[in-house]
């Protein structure tokens, strides 16, 4: 089987081996894109101590707002995959072809205006959300630079959305990969002032970041508009036409509301982390042991994201059985298989985090209590994620976006400051803890109402004319 799965192989090979030949680029991808930010980090602390502190700083302050953007872009790429992925699986290339740069040209659109206010606006951006002095200055700076960058930014993750739609997810691997390479070779010579150019500090990082970027793009719509890949757009199907960009939005809005809404979420979570007496030792906690519970995300999102592909294309077939057993394996395996992971990270869940902060006790059983806690939601989160997928890689995203909603905005949230906070239970970390594990398992009983409800096995693409029977008068 060839490391780019073609049609035929997503649609007869076997759901679990087909679910990780697609995943892994992804996962590794993801795993690739943190190291944007950790890089930045990693040589800004090294500056003089003074100017390392707010620069560091600066990078986190302007990290939520940044992945509220980049959510909104994701949001349309993964708009753009069932698009895709049902015209790939009905054989129909020519439309596939034409969505391809219809999708292209929004986020261009889109990136640009975004881009150009963000840059504009940098400074009273990050004032209103509460830098001040020395920090608010480095945060604008900072942030005004990666805003010029993302439209670039913008197309690598939207086109990486569509190209793996098709099947194809090494290509954005090794993109990505290049790109995140570039990054670390860039950022020591233009922070410091290596080879003869002169020292840029926190400057220096974003344009690192932001040509990188650059670089990316321009390769990947240079393999497009070659045709060096299997999805072969011309420069008129790059052409803005109403009618296919109003239903690209149709899709696409909903799940980018859904992410940006998601991004929203978890900065209301730290929020309420932040009010508690121990706001300090909740916030390290929370910090340290999710990212924990993170790694396994980047397997679970990289398998949800590959059933969604898979059930788009069989949808795009007519192959509806194909479509069920991709659902119904995709569900149990996945719970299975976070149900063992969770039992392992439980088993060794205090040397675990000990291994990344050895010398903070406090934080070692605080961390330990978070995953005793939240991992007995996590096989339920997997079923959440699925079915997600199914009605994202269907189409149906405003369902998608309902789904995500209930589960942060109605549930997860309200929950966490209903346990936590003085006016509830007072139960402090703990009820935060709480929330998130009761939110996942809630959750999955909802989305059991989602999916025997059945839409997602109706495909969203539209049959060509010659297909449709004659009425019978």
């Amino acid at each position: 089987m060839a490391l780019r799965l073609s049609r035929e192989e997503i649609l007869n090979g076997g759901v679990i081996r087909t679910m990780f030949l697609l995943g892994w680029p992804m996962m590794v991808s993801s795993l690739l894109q943190t190291l944007y930010n950790l890089t930045d980090m990693f040589w800004l602390g090294r500056l003089p101590t003074e100017e390392a502190k707010i620069a560091v700083a600066a990078i986190n302050f302007t990290w939520p707002v940044v992945f509220f953007f980049i959510s909104f872009a994701g949001g349309l790429g993964r708009g753009g995959i069932p698009i895709i992925s049902q015209y790939v699986g009905a054989n129909r290339r020519d439309k596939a072809n034409h969505y391809t740069g219809q999708i292209f040209s929004i986020v261009i659109i889109i990136a640009v205006i975004v881009g150009i206010i963000g840059a504009i606006f940098s400074y009273p951006i990050f004032e209103l959300i509460g830098a001040k002095g020395p920090l608010l200055d480095t945060a604008a700076t900072y942030g005004s630079i990666i805003f010029l960058g993302l439209p670039f930014m913008f197309i690598v993750m939207g086109g990486s959305g569509v190209i793996s739609a098709e099947g194809d997810t090494i290509t954005p691997l090794i993109i990505s990969g290049t790109s995140v390479g570039i990054n670390i070779i860039l950022d020591p010579i233009l922070i410091f002032g290596l080879l003869g150019i002169p020292r840029m500090g926190v400057f220096g990082a974003a344009t690192a970041t932001v040509i990188a970027r650059i670089i990316a793009a321009v390769w990947l719509l240079h393999l497009l508009l070659k045709g060096k890949l299997r999805l072969k757009p011309t420069l008129k199907d790059f052409k803005p036409k109403w009618e296919s960009m109003k239903f690209i939005l149709r899709i696409g809005i909903p799940s980018s509301a859904g992410m940006s809404a998601m991004a929203l979420g978890f900065v209301i979570i730290q929020s309420i982390l932040a009010h508690l007496p121990n706001y300090e030792l909740a916030i390290a906690t929370y910090g340290v042991a999710n990212r924990i519970v993170n790694i396994m995300f980047v397997v679970v999102n990289g398998l949800a994201s590959s059933v969604g592909i898979m059930l788009g294309q069989a949808l795009g077939a007519d192959l509806i059985q194909r479509a069920k057993k991709i659902a119904q394996t995709g569900i149990f395996f996945m719970f299975y298989l976070l149900l063992g992971a969770s039992a392992i990270i439980y088993i060794f869940r205090e040397p675990i985090i000990a291994f990344f902060v050895p010398n903070n006790p406090d934080i070692i059983q605080s961390g330990g209590v978070f995953l005793s806690i939240v991992l007995i939601g996590i096989p339920y989160f997997g079923i959440f994620r699925i079915i997600n997928s199914l009605l994202n890689g269907s189409g149906h995203t405003i369902q998608s976006f309902l789904f995500g909603v209930t589960r942060l905005w109605l549930l997860r949230i309200p929950l966490a400051a209903y346990f936590a906070l003085p006016f509830g239970l007072n139960a402090g970390m703990v009820g935060v803890w709480l929330a998130m594990a009761i939110s996942n398992m809630v959750s999955a009983g909802v989305g059991a109402i989602f999916y025997f409800k059945g839409d997602w096995k109706k495909k969203i693409i539209k049959r060509p004319k010659s297909e449709i029977p004659a009425k019978i008068s």
